[in-house]
């Protein structure tokens, strides 16, 4: 089920969220990725935590919106290690729309996480796989993109956003990305 996103002034996404109880789960954890990633999908997103969509869990869905049969699903992450390359890139995200902000993030991660049946695994994520789960990862602990960004970037992207709003409403478009 698509599910409605939380508006950016909402608190719950700018504070740390709870762990997901395995042994008294808060939600049924099978229903709520399924609507994390039919949420991710229907806005084309490519990570999706379940603050956005007003659950106060540790949980978000990372993944190609067009094959939601490969969508990761991850539950109670940790960052074990940080690798030393870092990598400057636009990130977007569906609680902004439209805002696209260079961020520094580590080109390589090392995560410790559950799955929806709540085994545990740990993995090496390089790439936009590590830009993501480090984007999603931030959600969960209260940190948006924007305050990732140095004043100069988020000063750019802002000035970008209204450059397309503007165009889109000029041409008729939706203002949603």
């Amino acid at each position: 089920m698509i599910v409605k996103l939380v508006d950016t002034s909402n608190p719950l996404l700018h504070q740390e969220c709870q762990a997901f109880d395995f042994e008294n789960p808060q939600v049924d954890p099978h229903k709520l990725v399924e609507d994390l990633a039919d949420t991710m999908a229907h806005n084309r997103g490519v990570g999706l935590s379940a603050n956005q969509v007003g659950y106060n869990l540790k949980v978000f869905v990372m993944g190609n919106p067009d094959k939601p049969e490969d969508v990761f699903t991850v539950f109670n992450p940790k960052i074990v290690d940080y690798g030393e390359e870092v990598m400057l890139a636009e990130e977007g995200c569906l609680s902004y729309p439209g805002l696209y902000v260079k961020i520094k993030r580590s080109t390589n991660i090392r995560v410790r996480f559950s799955n929806a049946m709540g085994d545990t695994n740990t993995v090496n994520l390089t790439g936009f796989d590590a830009r993501v789960f480090q984007h999603e990862y931030d959600h969960m602990m209260g940190v948006s993109h924007t305050s990732r960004a140095s004043n100069f970037h988020l000063n750019q992207a802002k000035r970008q956003q209204k450059k397309l709003q503007k165009l889109r409403k000029r041409n008729g478009a939706n203002l949603s990305v």
